[in-house]
Formats: structure tokens, C-alpha cells, sequence
């Protein structure tokens, strides 16, 4: 089943009328200023930093201010627009804040950390660079980098989904129907989604329903998130069951001194977020955001296959600072989506399955947390989280049979659980050595039921029927060494423990960075990474003499060794060039012996019950550059190029490219600001995405087997042989934003294929001609949206 959406010429006429009408109005603007505050705190101690320089780069006369006591800071009267603020402090390397927007409607918060220098800076000039260059991990260095909510809404293409704003990326390739991340050739399922330092599912609407590890649209609104991280390859210790990547999010903390509100309504979805103290003058804060879907509201108006999307999406933190004992906050996320179809009522018009398919999808996801971080001293923190997470998806399929009565298809109802508990220890031994260890302890339960009829038959037969529970047991540790003032070591282990089948892999990290010079470095990683299947292959049944047995119940991890290496430049303050070369080893991936199966090329199969066994390998080797400018100055560019090649070996021991084996991707984006309006405190900006994308890999039909079948038959001997076509895709997005007195506004337009790009789903067979067609369609995404801060 393929979701999409999309929308009918009348949406686009009214489109265009809005923001003829909304452009073409004006108004007088004012001086308009906000402000901006936050706090300043050693990055690998957490110590708050009394004292502290901040300035607002390019202002004259220059704005700034220093750290009170208590290391907050408060910037008052700052014009409307784009700043980059820089922080000093002595002792410490000076840092770069870059792309600060402020707005009239909501004050600025910031957190910002600073790294201890090993040197005395007095004696050796440290140039400042932005931020943005590193992940906000202390302990990584290389394949990885922060981004924010305001470059998903911004970028080309993001849509305000995190998942497909990293498409952009180097190293990652993406696609229109789904958000699944394929990373460096790697199935989307080998990414690990953190959020507040918690293992949780994937947090999208319609999640597993096309791709494992891939869904419609996020389930996160742009509201709740800060500034995150995203991991490519060889990640630091404290990152456990993930293979391909790690997307680490974080949530924002609501303002604790002034009440703020934000709606925003669009074609994907109404958004309504308040944030602000619980009583005014205390410290303790709330942030809450609810979500609709408007395409259940306007579903009449939509094409009929479009008309069953129901999605809706709550996340909350709540924030506790309790002086000297700490800060306690709660979060959660809860998500909940519905689709189907119907069969087409004329009989003339039936010529796939599909046609004659009835089927409901029914999704749940939530999260609900608590963290307890407290500084011990002024070396030590602790970060203790408690959570539990659950994922739960059903769907039924019927089909229209000879008699024309309507007889089960696919069943799956999947309930799984999860209940954890994290402790994060960091101390700071001094300038050139920090230390981060932690335990995670995981109990899963799960409730699998998994139920195919098989072709030519209307009963319906048990894949999985399983209701048990295990546990997951993870605990790490990584140091970070300061070894002279161009040189930086990492190194790190991570053990996991599953006890369904007592499978245990000791993984080594380690990484080092030299600086080459003031404005060139050299870095090198290592990392063995490993990842759990989807439950439902290790409770897959089979019925043989002997009775019912779970052959896959001892089927071990999918493991890889990570090396990377990468040569950066800082090009201008602004601006960088990012050369990485990779090669990954897989190993002991399950495969089924003597064919060409292998779990690594898994996109999204929910009925299995053949043997598996870890005896499969693969190798994606490559290189990843990124050239890009930070918005500065009005306008910014990225420019992004995967080179790869991925293989893998399955059961039958042929080396065969892999399902994800694009080859290559290319990325070119750009955007511009303009200041407008009288004083310039209102904006217009337009943003650009082209890319290119090597076509994906597809084994060709046996179309002999596919007649005698009626349905599709692959040659699974030549698996993957096939290269479809290059794909070209243009995206746009325009914004205006005026700032008043009391709010501040933004009219929205992105637009996600503009080339109307056909995407390829599969092939299908069609029972009145006998054949085996290609699926393809054109998959368009717009959007305009009006949001307002006050």
C-alpha cells in the first residue's frame, strides 16, 4: 500500500490567489526589537560560566553584554533580523552562534557551551569559528553534525521533517514517497532514533507501513525540537544499537519568565504550541504542542486515494530546575495515524489486486520520560532517565474473491513496549581529558500476531503469534583526550547483552583529530557497531513433525566495522570543505542459506518465517563532500556529493550490488534573504534544492513464473541486477515574515517536485492482460502555511 500527498489544481489556484493578495498588502513598520537571553556552561563539565562575553557580531555600535553570576546573560533591544553572536571567556576557545533569527513575537533562548582550552589563550590567539561546524556530542568528532528546526522549515524540500532535511546531507539519499534515511547504502532500518538520550521508535506517522525504518511525515512538530545531531558513521561509545546512523534529537525548553503561543495552520497539519512559566517569577516551565491533520478536514475536496489519511501528534516538556538538587523534566511524545482504501465499485475498472482491496491501518506511538540531571561538583554531572515507549500498528487486508465476497488477505497487529532506565555519568578530570560512561537498561515486551493468507488459498496462515518479553542491556564508556592543542584522541567501548537469546558483541570506538593548521584538520575513526532485526523475524514459526519451533529465536546481530577519514577546511568564518572517505565491513548478517536473501537489503517484509543464519556480508565504500555557507550576510548555499558503491554477499555466497546501491548523490542548495519593509524589520526568502539521485536497484521479473503465479515473481538468482534510471527532483520554498508590535507572522510556500519526477514503487500484475507493469507515479507535495508568535 502507497501513501502520498497530494492536492487538486483548485488548492493551487487558491495558493497562488492568497499570496498574490498577501504580497500585494503593506503596511508601515516600526523599530521593532526582542530579546535575547540564555546561559553559558563549560561543555564537558556543564558548569555554568559567571562573566562571559557575548557579542552581536556586526552591529554598530556594538551590542553585547557579560554573564551574571549564575552564567545567564540577557541581550535587550535587539532590532528584528539574522545575527551571529560570539562568546568568550578566558580560558575557553571563543565560539560562534550563528543564523540567531529574532523575531517580535517570541523571545531568543540559547544554550550555549564552551570548550576549555589546553593552552593559556592569552598566549596563543584562538580564532573563533561557528558552531555549526560540530555536533553538539562532546565526544564526536567526525561523520556527524548538528541542525536545527528552522533549516527544516527553511531548506528546499524539508517540509519541516527533520528525517528529510537530512536527506540534504553528504551520505545520506532520500526519497518523496517515504522519509526513510538510507545512509551510506545502508538499509533504513539500521538507524537508532534517540530522543532526550532514550531509544525510541521511529517518529513518524505511518511509520513501517512502506519502508521499515521510514514513514509518511514527522510525528515532531518544528515547536518542540532545538538544536540536534546527526550521526553518519563510526559514532562515539555511548551510541548502541545502530548500524547505518543515529538521529539524537533534543527537545527546547519553554520560556520560564513570559507566556508565548505559536499556531500554525497549513494543507499538512494545524499546530498550536504554548510555552511559558507555570507561576510567574518561579523557574519552572511548561512547552506543549498539539497537532491535526488538515487533511482529514479538507478530505472531501481530495482525490479519492488521498482521502483516508487521519494523522494527529501531542509532545510536551515540562522543566523542574530545583536549585543545587538539580533540574527534573518530563517530556513525551504521542503520535496516532489511520489510512485505508476501498475497492473500486466498478468491476470494469479492475485489473490489479488493488483494485479489489479493502484494507485499514491503524498506528500508535508515544514516549513519556523523565531526566533528573544535577551537577555533583565542579567536574561531575549525572543525567539519570527513566522512560517507556511503545509502538503499536494494525492492519487488515481483504480481497475480493471469484464469488465476490471479500475474504482476509494480511492481518498484523503488532503491540510492542519498552521500559527504560538510563544513567549518564560525565566527569571532567581536567582541560585535556573528560570522561562520559553510562548503563541502559532495556525491558521489551512485545505482543506479535502475524497472520498471510498464502496465494491461492483463503485461510489465513500464522507467520508469528508470539506474546513475551526480553531484555536489552547496555553499558559504555569513552574518554576524550586533549593530547596537545592540534591533536584530539577519543576512544570508547560499547557491550550489549539481549537475553532472548543471550547474544553479546563488545564494541571498540576510537577516533583522533589533528589540526593541520588554524584552518585545516585531519581526522580518522573506527567503530564496530551492531543492531537488532524487527521482532517478528526472531518469533518467526514454523510447523513441521516435530510441531511448532522458532528457528530464528537465536539469530544474532547484523554487525559492521565503521572507518572513516576526513580532511576539513574552514574556508571563512562562515563557511567549510568536508572531504570524508569511507569503507564499511558487514558481517554476520542473517541470511537464508543457498539463495541470494539477505536481511541487509530489507525494505519492508512483515511475513517471514524461513530459517535465517548470520553467515551474510557486505561493503559500501565512498566518499562524502560537503561545501557549505552558513546563512550570513542574507544568504547561504550547501553543496553536497555521494560517490559509493555497496554490495553484499547472501546466502549463497554470489557477491551482488545492494538494494540501496544509488551509486551517487548530489545535492546543490541555496537560499536568500532580503530585509523589506520600512526599516527593514520584515523578510523575504527563497530557497533552492536540485538533486541527483543514482536510480535504485531492482531484480528483473521472471514474467513465466508471474503468469503461472498470477502474481509478481522475481529472479531471485539475479537479484538486484537492474539499474533504473537517474531521478532529477527540484524543490522550492518561499517565506515571508513581518514582524508588529505584539506577534510576528510567516507565510509559507514549499513545494517538493517541481520536475513532477515519476517515483518507482515495484511492479504489480495485471490479471486482465496477464502481464507484470511497472508502478509509477507522480508524487507532489505542496504546501502553504500562515503562522503566527505572539
Amino acid at each position: 500500500m502507497k501513501q502520498y500527498i497530494v492536492i487538486n489544481s483548485v488548492f493551487l489556484g487558491a495558493i497562488v490567489l492568497v499570496f498574490q493578495l498577501v504580497f500585494s498588502l503593506s503596511g508601515l513598520s516600526q523599530n521593532l526589537t526582542q530579546t535575547i537571553k540564555g546561559m553559558v556552561s563549560d561543555l564537558d563539565s556543564q558548569v555554568l560560566l559567571p562573566g562571559a562575553t557575548i557579542m552581536v557580531i556586526g552591529t554598530d555600535p556594538v551590542l553585547g553584554t557579560v554573564t551574571d553570576a549564575d552564567g545567564n546573560f540577557r541581550l535587550t533591544g535587539i532590532p528584528v533580523g539574522r545575527y551571529s553572536l560570539k562568546f568568550s571567556y578566558v580560558g575557553y576557545e571563543p565560539t560562534i552562534r550563528s543564523e540567531v533569527l529574532v523575531l517580535s513575537g517570541k523571545e531568543v533562548i540559547l544554550q550555549v557551551f564552551m570548550k576549555e582550552s589546553v593552552v593559556n589563550v592569552q598566549q596563543v590567539e584562538v580564532k573563533a569559528y561557528s558552531n555549526k561546524e560540530q555536533a553538539t556530542n562532546a565526544m564526536a568528532m567526525i561523520s556527524a553534525r548538528q541542525l536545527t528546526m528552522e533549516e527544516a522549515s527553511r531548506y528546499a524540500g524539508g517540509i519541516d521533517d527533520p528525517s528529510r532535511l537530512a536527506s540534504s546531507f553528504a551520505g545520506v539519499a532520500g526519497s518523496l514517497s517515504s522519509n526513510a534515511i538510507v545512509i551510506r547504502g545502508n538499509a533504513p532500518k539500521g538507524l537508532l532514533w534517540r530522543m532526550e538520550g532514550i531509544e525510541i521508535p521511529n517518529p513518524s506517522h505511518f511509520a513501517n507501513v512502506t519502508t521499515f525504518g521510514g514513514g509518511g511525515i514527522t510525528a515532531l512538530s518544528s515547536q518542540m525540537l532545538t538544536t540536534s545531531d546527526f550521526f553518519t558513521g563510526a559514532f562515539p561509545a555511548e551510541y548502541g544499537n545502530a548500524l547505518s546512523g543515529v538521529f539524537d534529537m533534543k527537545m527546547r525548553t519553554g520560556n520560564n519568565e513570559k507566556r508565548e503561543h505559536t499556531i500554525k495552520a497549513g494543507i499538512i497539519g494545524i499546530d498550536f504550541a504554548t510555552e511559558g512559566p507555570f507561576v510567574k517569577g518561579k523557574k519552572a516551565s511548561y512547552l506543549f504542542n498539539y497537532r491535526y491533520s488538515t487533511l482529514a478536514l479538507i478530505s472531501p475536496l481530495l482525490p479519492e486515494n488521498a482521502r483516508g489519511i487521519r494523522y494527529q501528534d501531542f509532545a510536551m516538556k515540562i522543566n523542574f530546575p530545583l536549585g543545587k538538587l538539580g533540574t527534573v523534566s518530563f517530556w513525551g511524545l504521542l503520535s496516532s495515524d489511520a489510512t485505508g482504501s476501498r475497492a473500486k465499485e466498478d468491476s470494469t475498472e479492475w485489473q490489479y489486486y488493488q483494485d479489489i482491496e479493502e484494507d485499514k491501518n491503524l498506528n500508535r506511538m508515544g514516549v513519556l520520560g523523565i531526566n533528573h540531571k544535577v551537577i555533583l561538583s565542579e567536574k561531575t554531572w549525572l543525567n539519570a532517565s527513566a522512560a517507556v515507549t511503545g509502538n503499536y500498528i494494525y492492519w487488515n487486508r481483504k480481497r475480493l474473491q471469484d464469488d465476490l465476497v471479500f475474504y482476509p488477505k494480511d492481518e498484523i497487529a503488532q503491540n510492542d513496549r519498552k521500559y527504560t532506565v538510563s544513567l549518564l555519568v560525565n566527569h571532567k578530570f581536567g582541560p585535556g581529558h573528560a570522561n562520559r560512561s553510562g548503563l541502559i537498561f532495556n525491558k521489551l515486551t512485545y505482543d506479535v500476531l502475524l497472520r498471510q493468507a498464502p496465494a491461492g488459498d483463503d485461510a489465513l496462515q500464522t507467520y508469528t503469534d508470539e506474546k513475551d518479553g526480553s531484555n536489552l542491556v547496555q553499558i559504555y564508556s569513552q574518554s576524550r583526550w586533549e593530547v596537545s592543542p592540534r591533536l584530539t584522541a577519543n576512544a570508547g567501548l560499547h557491550a550489549q547483552f539481549f537475553t532472548l537469546n543471550k547474544n553479546f558483541t563488545l564494541e571498540p570506538r576510537a577516533s583522533i583529530k589533528w589540526k593541520l593548521s588554524e584552518k585545516h584538520s585531519l581526522s580518522f575513526a573506527y567503530g564496530l557497531h551492531s543492531r537488532l532485526e524487527p521482532i517478528g523475524y526472531y518469533l518467526a514459526r514454523q510447523t513441521g513433525p516435530a510441531g511448532t519451533t522458532l528457528p530464528n529465536k537465536e539469530l544474532g546481530m547484523t554487525r559492521a566495522h565503521h572507518m572513516v577519514m576526513a580532511f576539513e577546511a574552514s574556508t571563512g568564518n562562515f563557511s567549510r570543505l568536508r572531504i570524508e572517505p569511507f569503507y564499511q565491513r558487514l558481517f554476520d548478517v542473517p541470511v537464508i542459506d543457498g539463495t541470494s536473501f539477505s536481511m541487509s537489503n530489507l525494505e519492508m517484509d512483515w511475513f517471514f518465517n524461513d530459517s535465517l543464519c548470520n553467515r551474510g556480508k557486505g561493503n559500501n565504500i565512498g566518499l562524502d563532500i560537503t561545501l557549505e555557507r552558513f546563512l550570513h550576510n542574507g544568504y547561504y548555499y550547501l553543496m553536497t556529493l555521494s560517490l559509493f558503491d555497496s554490495k553484499y554477499t547472501g546466502g549463497d555466497g554470489i557477491e551482488r550490488n545492494a538494494r540501496f546501491n544509488k551509486n551517487y548523490v548530489a545535492n546543490i542548495l541555496f537560499g536568500k534573504e532580503w530585509k523589506i519593509g520600512r526599516n527593514g524589520s520584515n523578510s523575504l526568502g527563497i530557497n533552492w534544492k536540485f538533486s541527483v539521485l543514482g536510480g535504485d536497484r531492482i531484480s528483473p521479473v521472471d514474467q513465466a513464473a508471474s503468469i503461472l503465479a498470477h502474481d509478481v515473481v522475481y529472479h531471485e538468482d539475479k537479484a538486484f541486477s537492474k539499474h533504473k534510471p537517474t531521478v532529477y527532483y527540484l524543490d522550492f520554498t518561499a517565506s515571508w515574515q513581518r514582524n508588529k508590535p505584539r506577534y510576528s507572522s510567516t507565510w509559507s510556500f514549499q513545494f517538493v517536485n517541481l520536475l513532477f519526477q515519476k517515483e518507482f514503487y515495484g511492479h504489480r500484475y495485471n490479471f486482465r492482460t496477464h502481464t507484470v507493469e511497472e508502478l509509477k507515479e507522480v508524487v507532489m507535495i505542496p504546501n502553504v502555511s500562515y503562522r503566527i508568535d505572539f
